[in-house]
């Protein structure tokens, strides 16, 4: 029997990852452990529509203090650490993770780190226009020897309108999949890296040649590693 610290995850941002990625958590542990013995987890599921609002207005203060509202929740909850369950709002992990008094562990760190593992020297990154446009995440990679290469601009567009019209809402259509699938297919690169937390729901290891690196995953494995005492 595993004993755990009490996890603390930063949820609705969106739902469906966010329950893909307790999903992934309980299984990873039956996985290792064939018992029933799971982690403790505190879920704060977060005001969607309020934190799309801020990114759109660029209103970072208010972006940010919905996190750190979200993590002093979870830390009241007994959380021992948290994780925030989303790749975008790392663009200000930084600045969450000085507001807070508990762990946080950062989801591109372990991307990188990932990614090292695996001698990956190049990769393609997938996301929503945020994730893809600034450089929190290229930066992060950099930092691991790791180049980032993202789609053109139109691409960007193409891949933002599909998680939030789409994704997020638990719609999947076959169409959007050819659409992405081609954008994938295209770009020269040793992985790509599904960098939204909804893009798994769509696209399989299965569906394109690259190698694929599922952040939803990954990220799930890391967390439930930092949670073994």
């Amino acid at each position: 029997m595993k004993n755990y610290k009490r996890i603390g995850i930063v949820g609705g941002v969106s739902p469906q990852s966010s329950a893909l990625f307790y999903k992934k958590l309980v299984e990873k542990h039956y996985t290792k452990n064939n018992d029933y013995y799971y982690p403790e987890i505190v879920l704060f599921s977060v005001d969607f529509g309020k934190i799309k609002d801020f990114q759109q207005e660029e209103n970072t203060h208010n972006y940010i203090q919905e996190f750190v509202n979200a993590i002093e929740n979870l830390e009241k909850a007994g959380a021992d650490f948290a994780v925030i369950a989303s790749n975008t709002p790392h663009r200000v992990f930084s600045e969450i993770d000085k507001q807070v008094s508990i762990p946080l562990i950062s989801m591109v760190d372990v991307i990188a780190e990932h990614s090292v593992k695996h001698n990956f020297k190049k990769v393609l990154l997938l996301g929503t226009k945020y994730t893809m446009s600034e450089d929190f995440y290229k930066k992060g990679l950099q930092a691991h020897g790791i180049e980032a290469i993202v789609p053109s601009y139109d691409e960007q567009i193409i891949v933002n309108n599909i998680i939030f019209d789409e994704l997020v809402l638990d719609r999947i259509i076959q169409s959007s999949k050819q659409k992405l699938i081609k954008i994938i297919e295209k770009y020269p690169a040793d992985a790509v890296i599904l960098g939204c937390t909804e893009l798994p729901l769509i696209i399989k290891k299965e569906d394109v040649h690259l190698t694929i690196i599922d952040t939803t995953d990954v990220f799930a494995e890391a967390t439930l590693n930092f949670a073994i005492l």
